[in-house]
């Protein structure tokens, strides 16, 4: 493995991982706009439940490539063609979501699948490139293997079992990971800083897909007071999030991960909450959506994003869980406050003003000193 970037003395992400992050963004742009459509003021329960079930496989592909270029990625052409592969067929499968997507869901089960084999034979090339880690490589890649060849065989069924069997497919291979897999991943545990830095750039990339859809929301409507002062609060919001999530960024890099799932894993919510809230913007300013429903995706973006960012503190820093708990409880209780409040814009307030009391409460995180690190890390615990 002395070839591969993991022995790098001071690692980052390459200038490939960060171009990754941003077609998987793009991708992930066009799911969220499945939450932007509303009718005579309502959200239909089908599009919520249609932009989680897409979201799930992509954030899934870009795991399980984050996982392979965290301990194996030596930069070289074959890993950068394989990448670019991978981002070609995440961008077929941007353009086959919206109204095509029932028809084509064929065509994105082959290209999830096809991501997934790519994935598999990264890892079964590495064996031969790095005998030393051989058993590592192998069974993960004949887990992905599997996996994949499950959600493959979706395509031999008829709706509503055709998409059953694609998340069996995708379930196997996350379950697969969490109680299969640790033993084989602590052989060589997970580079933190690199992992840290992948997620935490991914959440400044989504983060300004908020900010776009606040601008979008902007565009081509009319101007007036209350608007500019709803879009102004959605900025406000926007760093309140930025300032919450990375102030204590530093408590995650100070501790030697293993196989990394606490924080890999937790973020799948992180983003969900993010891309939901990013909606939420959008909505309030347009008013387009009516109060009921705009309360239901308030409480599903904050907790989705709460519980995600606090869970890789809450496994990775024990000594913390006390102030986490307490501090979560409060952000739950002004989030409830806040969608009490009457109209769209006014819940956006609230929402803004919990987001805020927590950034200060956060401030207590900044010179914590660590706790001793338990014989074994976060796979033994996720």
């Amino acid at each position: 493995m002395y070839n591969t970037k993991y022995f790098d003395p001071n690692r980052h992400a390459t200038w490939l991982e960060l171009f990754f992050d941003l077609i998987f963004v793009v991708t992930i742009g066009d799911v969220t706009h499945i939450l932007s459509h509303t009718h005579e003021g309502h959200l239909d329960p089908v599009q919520f439940w249609k932009f989680v079930l897409i979201f799930i496989p992509l954030w899934w592909i870009w795991a399980s490539h984050t996982m392979y270029a965290n301990r194996f990625d030596a930069d070289d052409r074959k890993h950068r063609l394989a990448t670019l592969v991978i981002m070609f067929l995440l961008i077929v499968v941007s353009g086959l979501i919206g109204k095509r997507f029932l028809t084509s869901f064929d065509a994105i089960v082959f290209c999830y699948v096809g991501a997934k084999y790519v994935i598999a034979m990264m890892y079964f090339v590495s064996k031969y490139r790095h005998p030393e880690s051989a058993g590592l490589a192998s069974a993960i890649g004949r887990v992905i293997v599997a996996g994949a060849t499950l959600s493959l065989a979706a395509v031999l069924f008829a709706p509503p079992w055709q998409y059953v069997m694609f998340y069996v497919g995708i379930l196997f291979d996350l379950l697969a990971f969490i109680f299969f897999l640790p033993r084989h991943l602590r052989t060589i545990p997970v580079h933190t800083e690199h992992l840290i830095e992948r997620v935490g750039l991914l959440t400044i990339i989504i983060l300004g897909e908020s900010v776009f859809s606040m601008s979008a929301g902007l565009a081509n409507i009319n101007w007036t007071a209350q608007r500019m002062a709803t879009a102004a609060t959605g900025f406000v919001m926007v760093s309140a999030i930025w300032w919450v999530y990375f102030d204590s960024f530093h408590l995650l890099t100070e501790r030697k991960l293993t196989t990394g799932h606490s924080v890999l894993y937790s973020h799948l919510l992180v983003f969900v909450g993010l891309s939901v809230l990013a909606s939420l913007i959008r909505h309030a300013i347009l008013d387009d959506i009516v109060e009921s429903d705009f309360r239901a995706l308030a409480v599903i973006g904050a907790l989705c994003f709460f519980i995600g960012k606090q869970y890789g503190y809450f496994m990775e820093r024990p000594e913390l869980r006390g102030r986490l708990v307490v501090n979560t409880l409060i952000a739950f209780a002004l989030c409830g406050i806040a969608i009490l409040l009457p109209g769209t814009s006014y819940m956006l307030l609230g929402l803004t003003v919990a987001m805020i009391c927590y950034a200060l409460l956060s401030l207590r995180y900044r010179n914590v000193p660590p706790a001793p690190a338990p014989p074994a890390s976060d796979g033994a615990r996720f």
